[in-house]
């Protein structure tokens, strides 16, 4: 018997730990704008880890706890961002092996 692997494209519309997360260090930055700023990433970035569409990366997402936990912007929720902007600067997606 043999299975047709389905390609679809599953978003999250439940709220995840990580929408939560996400929507409360927006809060707490004051917009999408100045979190994407202190997170050094981008506005787009954001909006898909919003929409459910991915999580944002481990990284980011502890940044978030971090300034979720201390209910402000802090310097202790930087901390393990540089290596991760370092990590992501080099990865190569997969080619599409339609």
């Amino acid at each position: 018997m043999q299975h047709e692997t389905i390609r679809t494209l599953v978003v999250r519309k439940e709220h995840t730990v990580y929408r939560r997360t996400l929507a409360r260090a927006i809060e707490i930055a004051g917009g999408v704008e100045p979190l994407a700023l202190f997170l050094a990433c981008s506005p787009s970035e954001i909006a898909r880890w919003t929409s459910g569409e991915f999580n944002p990366p481990m990284p980011f997402f502890l940044a978030m706890v971090d300034i979720a936990a201390a209910n402000e912007l802090t310097a202790t929720a930087l901390e393990n961002l540089p290596a991760a902007r370092a990590r992501r600067s080099t990865w190569i997606p997969a080619r599409d092996s339609r």
